[in-house]
């Protein structure tokens, strides 16, 4: 079997890492209130914190591997905080290196929060999202009306990013070597997952007019803040955490409307800007929150490297902004031009070609997921793959994996195992053959059409095997199978 991290869902855990990523988005956030604030000042409110981050995230991608393979996880991260704690010394102490040092800092900051990011996935699929969209948005919050002095918050910031990487990293570095009380031995499938050109260029679309949608809300009192981020987390449990979407469908179909009502609400015009600064705030933190949880559950079953996971959604989600930053550096009245109502009526032609053409659930459960052909095999990629063998341990992952060195059981081997589990779990003759069909890693759709009923009928199969299993995501469920097929080997 895999050395994979052993899962972890003891109470004391999910609460160390729930501090953690609450403490990280504190920080981070506060380093970019700090960045609009300063630039405010100094450069009539363009704020280059999107470029820089834009820049981490390229580096993330491109320089992880490396990293990972020079350094463990604890050296990384020390050489996170000095950086990010010399580059605000740096700016405290000599202004003209300001630009500099804040970008040193902000970029600092995003590999330290991939970092804190990665200890997640020590945790199942579910205990994960709920942990890190309830810290991320609380901390979003907090760190957004911080009642602290501008130069002040520019220390506050790397403090609390360094307790949340004290509390993360110890967690998923010892993991490999010891076994905590609450853990359990689990296996993490693989597979490689092949970037599609129709859902791929429809999701980069919809994080360009998402932005668009979002990014000039007006000020609110801090209490309106908090009614918008309380519908933002209410919207995030109904549509990222509650069921299994493997095809992320429902988040995909929310940000489409409420980005569609965003700006359906300006073209009309017969709405208070508050209420329209309501919805676009509540439309921010569910696209940002919303989007990493998504690469989270990827990076789970991904043979991609958790740093090009990352990497690349960083990319996708503040792209937009630095792109608009430097064209603003060229053409000062490139805001006024967003903001104008032909613009608004082109976001909704685009949102609605997203939401019918580029983004369908079977185009995006074979982006997520992976595609079958009729034999069971994973399309073109050559079937399931294994674990990639990287070391868990490591932040991000090794560059050259060794061989897998298990796969999706399938034929008998899987027969015997998901026959025991239905056994065992009294479930019925039809929901042990929705069973053998999730354990190839098969969708609702498909399961819908191969057994000739209704999807709505072929989702209500799998929630109560999901019930009946004590799994709440189809990669639990296949690691569940594949803990039973490995225990029928041993036996």
């Amino acid at each position: 079997m895999a050395g994979n991290l052993p899962l972890n869902n003891s109470r004391k855990t999910t609460a160390r890492l729930f501090a953690a990523t609450f403490l990280c988005t504190v920080g981070t956030t506060l380093l970019s209130q700090w960045c609009f604030r300063f630039y405010e000042v100094t450069s009539g409110g363009l704020s280059p914190h999107s470029l820089f981050v834009a820049v981490a995230s390229v580096l993330i991608v491109t320089a992880g591997p490396r990293l990972s393979a020079a350094f463990p996880p604890k050296y990384l991260a020390s050489l996170g905080l000095i950086a990010i704690f010399a580059s605000a010394l740096t700016i405290a102490s000599v202004p003209s290196w300001a630009l500099a040092g804040s970008g040193a800092t902000v970029i600092a900051s995003a590999f330290l929060e991939v970092i804190v990011c990665r200890s997640l996935l020590i945790l199942p699929n579910s205990a994960m999202r709920k942990v890190f969209v309830a810290a991320t948005v609380g901390g979003a919050f907090i760190g957004s009306y911080f009642p602290i002095d501008t130069s002040v918050m520019l220390f506050v910031a790397p403090a609390c990013i360094t307790i949340a990487v004290a509390l993360a990293v110890p967690l998923f570095e010892n993991g490999s070597s010891s076994r905590a009380p609450g853990t359990r031995s689990a296996v993490r499938v693989r597979r490689r997952i092949a970037l599609k050109p129709r859902p791929t260029i429809g999701l980069i679309m919809l994080a360009f007019v998402a932005h668009l949608a979002s990014a000039n809300a007006a000020a609110l009192s801090p209490e309106q803040t908090a009614g918008a981020y309380i519908a933002a987390l209410a919207t995030l449990w109904l549509c990222a955490i509650i069921h299994d979407d493997t095809s992320h469908i429902s988040l995909i179909r929310c940000l489409v409307l409420i980005s569609t009502i965003v700006c359906v609400m300006r073209l009309s015009g017969s709405f208070s800007s508050y209420a329209v600064a309501f919805v676009e705030t509540a439309l921010g933190i569910i696209v940002w929150t919303g989007v990493i949880v998504v690469a989270l559950d990827l990076a789970t079953y991904a043979e991609t490297p958790f740093s090009t996971i990352m990497g690349a959604v960083y990319l996708l989600l503040t792209g937009p902004a630095a792109l608009i930053y430097l064209a603003s550096l060229l053409s000062p009245s490139l805001d006024s031009f967003l903001l104008s109502r032909s613009t608004d009526a082109v976001i909704v032609c685009l949102l609605v070609f997203c939401g019918l053409y580029l983004l369908n659930e079977q185009s995006l459960d074979g982006l997520f997921w992976g595609a079958h052909d009729g034999n069971g095999e994973n399309g073109k990629n050559g079937g399931s793959r294994a674990a990639s063998g990287e070391d868990e341990a490591s932040f991000p992952d090794a560059p050259n994996p060794p061989a897998p060195s298990f796969a999706v059981p399938s034929g008998s081997e899987a027969v015997d195992a998901v026959g025991r589990l239905a056994a065992d779990a009294q479930l019925t003759a039809r929901e042990q053959e929705v069973l053998n069909l999730l354990a190839e890693g098969r969708s609702a759709p498909f399961v819908a059409e191969y057994l000739c009923i209704e999807r709505s009928t072929a989702k209500t199969h799998i929630a109560r095997i999901y019930a009946k299993l004590g799994v709440h995501t189809r990669q639990e469920l296949i690691s569940l199978v594949l803990n039973a097929k490995d225990a029928e080997n041993l036996a």
